[in-house]
């Protein structure tokens, strides 16, 4: 063990340190050092993960607690608990890792709850990288803002910056601009109206580590030539000048961030200025604040001033300029749209204070020896300027000495020196010493400090007490040893040099007598005046002061002084709060106000002060207790939740003291609650009905069930009001049973009529009760209304139509191309179906064949919104015309389908360019053309339509041609732009021998005309050149007429050309092929060059197979060239197509289908719908003639002949029933249908004409023509009595061949009457829907019905009640008391014969047994468990402090041989006082004081009121307390004192004179 002394003036305690050295077992953590590295990017509230876990080695138990024992600010350890694997700790970071953190360090330790000891330690090593993070940047780097003028305070740019952490916060350099920005918005604005002038500045972005970006800012206001006129101060020069100095500035002072900070980082800060000398208590001044503004976490304080709520400044402690001269305080403000952060500033100014001696101890004592030199320093004053915080720049002035003139005083020094030599030993003197103020603040006025008085003695003095009265204030838990407080002492220097003093000596006694008595309590360290604690301290014990009163002595060399030394023991929480009672009952009425007084508990504390204050709280939000445990509803209060008319709310009250740490107390509280006719009933599961009719239902169907049921358990009774508010049981076209709920369609209503309801049909059903449920209470009737909306249901028999589809190819339009993103609407379609509800509601979508695998299109399922597919190529001169398939089927069960079918004309894009026959073009002229010759004539092709192929030619140089061919052009013309023909213009140089131009194709399309080129090569002959000449033959005719199929490879042309001068020149022929259809740009036609008998021929064959219905005819262009002059001429030859049936008829879509009521002939049918069930559609791509002409006819299959049962008209299509249909036999039918066309087929192979075969699939639809039927005869269910309302007994089901049947329930009495179930319309479940009695009835016969509307079944029901345990036992008082003796020794004593019933018929219920609880339970009373028998055990006391006057407690009786319910009854024993406590003084000792010689008078001086106190009654004489004195001391024979004898006052009663009595 070690004793180390601690110190921290004035105080010192001795700490005992105890080392134990550990054995292996001892516990030790997983780790004795945890280290980790972390980055300083951490987020708060992240867990920091060590390799080991935090918790110690081989330790299950949860008891053990984890926390930390050295200062940490940076982390949080936090304790966990894991069944079967003990306790552990985790540690998360608490705040934000500030820049200069690298390296944090502490321990942890862990303490084991079993035995309240620290069982291990470990340190914690946490190493933080540091991670640079960028500074804000801003959106852009300079910002620019042009006004023509500009208002004061109106934002006029808003920048912005992105912080890697943190907050952004801006403001504006320099602060010399009229500008001002949002510190945390970025708004930037005009502190004043600005007309004229530019101006410059930056946004300096702040993030939460100090980090900064800039932005700058250029404003230019008014126009400019006004701004060069304005002065210095509008220039941007001025502005520059100022920032350079204000940055130079900052710089050369190498001032701090926060130094540097501009105006606007505190935007609008509040700036008190307050005289150091500021008197206490509010300010006049306080925080703006708007009206719905507020101070958020407030009261906010610091050392010197509390800010409250609504923004009043209170000042709270004494300013000092000296020691802080300024302060300020964030608080935040919150209000309904935004809140803010206000800075609150306060400036302390100086005021000038007089100086302050600053010498210990006091009083100023010193010694003087008995000879000395003059000017010998006895003592030396210390005084500092501004009341002891200022300079020592201070002038001390000796005003006096007693006897006059003994000692100066050094003016500057302060030191006291003496006057003369030699001084009377044992003569005491007084020096009287002022110090004044060299430099006060205002030179005419003079600061001087209060005079001190130095007390000098000639010769050896006590040593002197530091303090004349020393006070400690401590714990009364404290242990014994503790150190409670220390006394020091001045010790003087000895007058004598040739001695030296002796050790100073401390002793501690008692100031309570005249005697110096040692104190038991307390004991004092002689050399170092250390105080103990010698003996256990109780702040409840009565028996023992609070506040010891102590006198110190310090002895040196025979000298002593004294010290008063006062020490207050606290109470600690100690004591935990008890309640009088551990269960406290009552009864109320559930209609109680909220507020009202049901109960009150106490609880004691034997702690005083906060310790002692007891607060209550309460687990049960129904109810609220106060201050003083009184118990009120805090709301409405409900006894009807179990429907036993009475509910008893059970709940616990918890007692807690205020002390620290806070200790709590429990009770448990039983209030009965008993019912009373306060609710209206309430309509299950809601009060909106939603129901459906079907449109075929006939009169009596049920439509739904109401039901409503009332928490009082009152009778309930149906109407319905009708549009003035009176209750009906009929209205237009239904009714409503006034027992049961059920709403049902009138008797005479027809589905016709239900064809000309308007749905939904709102009905407003009111539901009453009765009253009947408390006889005791006033007679009232509750009700309660539901809204029920009535719709018909359809019958899906119409399918969906398109009344538009015959117009939509005339408006379908789409420019061609590719629309990958926001594809146009080309149409909407819009179908419509004559269903309701999810019949009539349509979906859209596109058909396609299962062949096909072009999907141009797509479409809107909901809105019908037909657009072009994202991925898909119009391309109007592949394809003109798109065809479009658009079905609409409704959302029925069984949907019905609609289809429209339409072209989409793709409209053309000026995106081909024309394009020549040639890509060069050759010819030859005589050099002596004549001007106006034809030169040549050439012909381009545009592939878009005519609007975008209006082709027009023009002639351009040729700048790739060598320089003498530039201008060649000149020399030619288009003598018509719109037919290519090339002229001469100019005479030809007899030194040109060719020309090069070229030749020009404009489309003149839009938006803007696309160009084709061709180079032309003119030859020039010395003489004029003929041009072939085309011979007619055979085989070369110009026009020929071919079938479709003709074989690939057959000859179509044979031709040749001559020369046109009659020579044999070699001709060499070329077939153009052009852009359009039929003018062989698909190069399905080619031509071959033949030799025949030395003449140069051309044949024209087919290349690919032809198609009539691709093109029905071509045109071929052929130019024959003569190679020598180079002359050619063109011919044109005209193919013709005969069509083939090549084409099979093809059905638009893959299946039709159609429906058709059943039970209707074919007349019927026609004469309702007329119109066919299906139309089936095909189509033939043929031309029109037998070979397109389409019939159909209907195709049996051999196990079903669909004909007798269908018709086909075989030129439209149309289907028609032969037969009436049960859809109870045969629901749909299946069968082919074939489309042929009438002429035989061309294709190879085939046989007959061609043909296709769809599906077509015919629905028949169902009426209602069967009736339902239960699927059992008799019926059986079983409930519990206590069933709750609503709870389902038992479903029943019905079954009905009808299929789309909608089946509604209903039950009743044989007899007729109220009765206590219901059933479910709709699904047929059986309910209570009254509370059930088994004591009243315990079976029903009942009957169920069933209707499909139209048909009615009836089944027998059965229900069986169940008895259940319902009914408490019940005592035949509600309280039980009596009166008897205290101390009563003639125990066990019977003092009740308790006895309680049950209502309940079975006998376990029967079988009571009786149970006590609350306060002497066992200890003092007992209670007989068979028959209800109270006896008192022990004898009772009702005095203080363990007695009490009445004894309370409760008596349970619980049924089912007590494992039932519980009825209750209070009992009360109030005891009888009996004399057996005699009057107690409290306190100890009594000491008073008196004046000496004063006259007594006759009644005597009044010194000192004693008091006893007596635990008996006070109500009877045995708690009277007379006083009296049993020995009386006598002066001169008369009795010294006399006491009151009633109240206990004491009197002197003589005249005392101290030098003449003892």
């Amino acid at each position: 063990m070690l004793d180390v002394l601690a110190s921290r003036p004035p105080y010192q305690r001795v700490l005992t340190i105890s080392a134990k050295v550990e054995n292996l077992k001892t516990p030790r953590f997983q780790s004795e050092i945890y280290s980790i590295e972390i980055p300083s990017t951490t987020t708060i509230e992240t867990e920091i993960a060590f390799p080991k876990q935090l918790a110690l080695q081989n330790e299950n138990s949860t008891e053990i607690y984890y926390g930390p024992c050295s200062t940490n600010d940076l982390f949080q350890l936090l304790n966990f608990k894991e069944f079967g694997k003990g306790s552990y700790a985790k540690l998360y970071l608490t705040r934000r890792i500030h820049p200069w953190e690298t390296y944090k360090e502490f321990y942890i330790s862990a303490v084991d709850r079993r035995i309240q000891k620290r069982v291990a330690t470990a340190k914690i090593q946490v190493q933080i990288n540091q991670i640079s993070l960028p500074p804000p940047v801003f959106e852009r780097k300079t910002y620019l803002v042009e006004k023509d003028s500009i208002r004061a305070f109106i934002t006029l740019i808003r920048v912005s910056a992105r912080a890697s952490r943190g907050t952004v916060v801006y403001r504006i350099e320099p602060e010399s601009v009229p500008f001002d920005i949002s510190p945390f918005a970025g708004d930037i604005f005009a502190q004043e109206s600005l007309k004229n002038g530019r101006y410059e500045f930056e946004v300096v972005a702040e993030d939460s580590d100090q980090q900064e970006s800039r932005a700058s800012i250029k404003v230019s206001v008014g126009k400019n030539d006004h701004v060069e006129k304005q002065s210095l101060k509008k220039t941007p020069l001025y502005y520059d000048q100022r920032w350079n100095h204000y940055r130079n500035a900052a710089a050369s002072n190498g001032s701090n961030r926060a130094s540097r900070k501009v105006r606007r980082d505190r935007g609008n800060d509040l700036v008190l200025t307050l005289r150091e000398d500021h008197p206490l208590g509010l300010l006049q001044q306080d925080v703006p604040l708007f009206p719905d503004e507020h101070i958020s976490i407030a009261p906010l304080s610091n050392d010197y001033v509390i800010i409250h709520e609504n923004g009043s400044i209170e000042l709270m402690s004494r300013l000092n300029f000296e020691v802080q001269s300024d302060f300020q305080l964030n608080v935040q403000v919150y209000g309904k749209l935004k809140s803010r952060v206000q800075t609150i500033r306060f400036e302390i100014t100086d005021v000038d204070e007089p100086p302050t001696f600053l010498n210990t101890p006091r009083p100023y004592l010193g010694v003087v020896p008995f000879e000395r030199p003059v000017g010998f320093q006895v003592y030396q004053f210390y005084a500092k300027d501004e009341n002891g915080d200022g300079d020592t720049d201070v002038e001390y002035r000796l005003i006096n000495t007693d006897p006059p003139g003994m000692f100066t005083v050094d003016p500057l020094t302060g030191s006291v020196r003496t006057a003369f030599k030699r001084y009377k030993p044992g003569e005491t003197y007084y020096v009287y010493v002022q110090a004044h103020d060299k430099t006060p603040t205002d030179p005419k006025a003079s600061q001087e400090s209060e005079i001190a008085v130095l007390e000098l003695y000639s010769g050896d003095r006590a040593p002197q007490f530091m303090k004349s009265k020393y006070q400690s204030s401590i714990p009364e838990d404290l242990d014994i040893g503790y150190s409670v407080l220390k006394v020091d002492v001045h010790s003087f220097k000895p007058v004598n040099d040739f001695r030296t003093k002796g050790p100073v000596s401390y002793s501690l006694y008692s100031e309570s007598g005249q005697e110096r008595e040692p104190t038991s309590f307390f004991s004092i360290d002689p050399t170092s005046g250390l105080i103990h604690l010698r003996k256990y301290l109780d702040y409840d014990d009565p028996s023992q002061t609070r506040t010891f009163k102590l006198l110190a002595v310090a002895q040196q060399d025979n000298k002593e002084s004294t010290a008063t030394v006062e020490i207050t023991v606290q109470d600690i929480n100690d004591n935990a709060p008890t309640f009088s009672q551990p269960l406290y009952t009552a009864t109320t009425k559930e209609n109680i106000k909220i507020g009202e007084k049901i109960l009150q508990v106490h609880a004691h504390d034997k702690d005083s002060g906060l310790n002692g204050r007891i607060i209550y709280a309460i687990d049960d939000p129904n109810f609220t207790i106060n201050e003083n445990g009184e118990i009120s509803a805090a709301r409405k209060l409900d006894a009807d939740q179990n429907r036993d008319r009475f509910f008893i709310y059970r709940f616990n009250v918890t007692a807690e003291d205020r002390g620290q740490p806070r200790l709590k107390a429990y009770t448990t509280v039983h209030i009965r609650t008993e019912n009373t006719n306060d609710e209206p009933p309430i309509f299950m599961p809601t009060r909106e009905y939603h129901a459906w009719v079907a449109e075929d239902a006939q009169g009596g169907t049920p439509v739904v069930q109401i039901q409503a049921i009332d928490p009082d358990r009152d009778q309930i009774s149906y109407a319905f009001l009708d549009q003035y508010g009176s209750e009906v049981m009929k209205l237009e076209m239904f009714e409503i049973d006034p027992d049961t709920g059920l709403v049902k369609l009138l008797p005479q209503v027809k589905p016709m009529d239900l064809m000309h309801f308007d749905s939904p049909y709102n009905l407003t059903v009111i539901a009453k009760d009765d009253g009947s449920c408390c006889t005791d209470t006033e007679h009232s009737i509750h009700s309660e209304t539901a809204i029920v909306r009535v719709g018909i249901s359809d019958v899906n028999n119409n399918r969906p139509e398109f009344p538009d589809c015959a117009v939509y190819s005339s408006i379908a339009r789409l420019e061609e191309g590719q629309y990958q993103t926001n594809g146009p609407v080309i149409l909407q379609v819009k179908a419509i179906d004559e269903d309701s509800s999810e019949n009539g509601q349509i979906i859209y979508s596109l058909y396609y064949p299962r062949s096909e695998s072009r999907k141009p299109f797509t479409i809107d399922a909901e809105t019908g919104e037909l657009r072009p597919a994202p991925h898909f190529i119009f391309d109007r001169e592949i394809r003109a015309v798109e065809d479009v398939t658009v079905k609409a089927t409704d959302r029925g069960e069984r949907p019905l389908i609609g289809f429209c079918q339409f072209t989409v004309q793709i409209l053309d894009v000026n995106d081909n360019d024309p394009v020549f026959s040639r890509a060069t073009y050759e010819t030859s002229i005589s050099r002596g053309s004549p001007i106006g010759s034809s030169v040549l004539t050439v012909f381009a092709e545009d592939s878009d339509s005519p609007i975008n192929a209006q082709i027009t030619y023009s002639l351009l140089s040729d700048k790739t041609a060598s320089v003498e061919h530039h201008s060649d052009a000149d020399f030619f013309q288009i003598q018509n732009p719109n037919n290519g023909e090339i002229t001469l213009v100019q005479n030809i140089p007899s030194n040109k021998d060719r020309f090069v131009f070229m030749i020009i194709a404009s489309d003149n399309g839009h938006p803007e005309p696309r160009i084709g080129m061709a180079q032309v090569t003119v030859q020039v002959h010395e003489k004029q050149q003929s041009a072939p000449q085309w011979q007619t033959s055979p085989n070369c005719k110009q026009t020929i007429t071919i079938d479709e199929d003709i074989p690939t490879y057959s000859l179509m042309f044979q031709c040749y050309a001559m020369a046109g001068d009659g020579s044999r020149h070699p001709i060499a022929y070329k077939m153009m092929n052009g852009v359009r259809l039929g003018t062989n740009h698909e190069q399905k036609f080619r031509e071959f060059p033949e030799k025949i008998k030395g003449v140069d021929w051309v044949s024209v064959r087919n290349m690919q197979p032809l198609d009539y219905e691709q093109c029905s005819n071509y045109t071929l262009t052929i130019t024959a060239t003569d190679i020598i002059s180079l002359v050619s001429t063109e011919k044109q030859f005209f193919v013709i197509l005969n069509d083939k049936n090549d084409a099979v008829p093809r059905f638009t879509v893959d299946r039709f289908t159609g429906t058709i009521e059943e039970e209707l002939t074919p007349a019927e049918y026609i004469e309702k719908f007329n119109s066919a069930i299906a139309v089936v559609k095909a189509e033939d791509a043929d031309s029109t003639g037998p070979q397109s002409d389409i019939r159909y006819r209907i195709l049996d299959d051999p196990g079903q002949k669909v004909s007798k049962y269908f018709r086909i008209d075989e030129l439209t299509g149309e289907i028609f029933p032969l037969e009436k249909f049960d859809r109870e036999l045969n629901d749909t039918f299946v069968f082919d249908v074939e489309a042929r066309d009438s002429m035989q087929s061309s294709l190879p192979g085939a046989s007959g004409p061609n043909k296709d075969i769809v599906k077509v699939q015919i629905f028949v639809s169902d009426i209602n023509d069967n009736a339902p039927s239960f699927n059992q005869h008799k019926y059986e269910g079983r409930v519990r009595e206590n069933a709750e309302i609503y709870e389902e007994i038992l479903s029943v089901k019905a079954s009905d061949s009808d299929r789309y049947s909608t089946l509604r329930y209903d039950v009743f009495a044989p007899e007729g009457g109220r009765i206590p179930f219901g059933v479910k319309t709709e699904s047929g479940a059986v309910f209570v829907k009254e509370p059930l009695d088994f004591e009243k009835q315990n079976s029903y016969h009942l009957l169920l019905s069933v209707t499909d509307g139209k048909h009615n079944a009836t089944t027998n029901l059965y229900i069986y009640i169940d008895d259940v345990n319902d009914n408490a036992p019940t005592f035949e008082k509600r309280v039980y008391e009596t009166t008897i003796d205290e101390e009563l020794m003639d125990v066990p004593m019977t003092i009740f014969h308790v006895k309680a019933t049950d209502l309940d018929q079975d006998e376990t219920s029967k079988q009571i047994i009786y149970r006590l609880e609350g306060q002497g339970v066992g200890e003092f009373f007992r209670v007989d468990r068979h028959t209800g028998r109270i006896e008192v055990i022990r004898p009772l006391d009702r005095d203080p402090p363990r007695g009490v006057p009445t004894w309370s407690f409760i008596v349970q009786a619980v049924d089912d041989d007590g494992q039932g319910l519980i009825g209750y009854a209070d009992v009360k024993v109030h005891l009888r006082d009996i004399n057996d406590n005699a009057p107690i003084f409290q306190g100890g000792d009594l000491y008073a004081t008196v004046d000496e010689n004063r006259e007594p008078g006759d009644s005597g001086v009044y010194i000192m009121t004693v008091s006893a106190v007596d635990y008996d009654d006070p109500r009877t004489d045995n708690g009277v307390v007379e006083y009296s004195i049993s020995i009386n001391k006598e002066i001169d024979g008369e009795p010294l004192f006399r006491i009151d004898s009633n109240n206990g006052k004491l009197f002197v009663m003589v005249n005392i004179n101290i030098m003449h009595n003892d």
